[in-house]
């Protein structure tokens, strides 16, 4: 567990890349007692060149986080970084939130990114409504929106990266939102990385002898509660 003195959070976070280096990155950070940040991107393009724009944009996500984490700010000030010597027109889509584990409320903005899914105890998941926003590193001038909710004890925060959803079976077909869901449906009420455990191996199930044509991401944030 990345935080194993609390006991009102537990997360866990998957990454498998396609090739030896790849471009999806999360991140999380307690910035206070309280407040911890989640990050999910996704960054154009594979190999060398997605994984060194990856590199900066963590490097410069937590630089930035450490000045402000008011998250439509955050990106903003990322994206402004990012479009800063950018050659090669890259950008990253990204989803960011800010959780503050005494009263559940998650505060998020998003960067075309798919939105994530609260989970309840029961399976039952909801996609977070999305909110004003774009690849970042691209354009400048951006305006990103914000996004609230509150996460009540027993439920969680699922994040993914399209290499879950859109992972091919030899048939071509992809894995798809609706075997995702199932797999939420049936073990929603497990830990984090219970969950994670799961879903990658439905998705390895599915794909079968198939390639991994792109970076397979899943965070998992669960809330116990304040009294937990």
């Amino acid at each position: 567990p990345p935080f194993p003195h609390r006991r009102d959070v537990d997360l866990h976070a998957s990454l498998e890349s396609a090739r030896e280096v790849g471009g999806d990155l999360y991140d999380f950070q307690f910035v206070d007692e309280d407040r911890l940040y989640v990050a999910l991107g996704d960054v154009s393009g594979k190999g060398v060149p997605a994984s060194l724009f990856m590199a900066v944009t963590i490097t410069l996500l937590r630089a930035v986080s450490q000045r402000t984490v008011a998250p439509d700010e955050v990106l903003a000030r990322l994206n402004a970084a990012l479009c800063r010597n950018n050659e090669n027109s890259m950008f990253v889509t990204l989803f960011f939130a800010v959780y503050d584990v005494r009263t559940g409320e998650l505060r998020y903005s998003t960067g075309g990114h798919p939105p994530p899914y609260v989970v309840g105890p029961g399976g039952e998941a909801t996609a977070l409504s999305q909110v004003a926003g774009a690849g970042l590193g691209v354009c400048e001038g951006i305006e990103f929106g914000v996004g609230e909710l509150m996460l009540r004890p027993g439920e969680a925060l699922l994040l993914y990266s399209d290499g879950v959803t859109e992972a091919m079976n030899e048939a071509k077909a992809f894995y798809g939102e609706e075997r995702l869901l199932e797999v939420v449906a049936e073990k929603g009420n497990a830990a984090p990385e219970t969950l994670v455990r799961e879903l990658l191996d439905t998705v390895h199930a599915f794909a079968g002898a198939e390639p991994q044509s792109d970076d397979i991401t899943l965070p998992a944030l669960w809330y116990r509660g304040s009294q937990a």
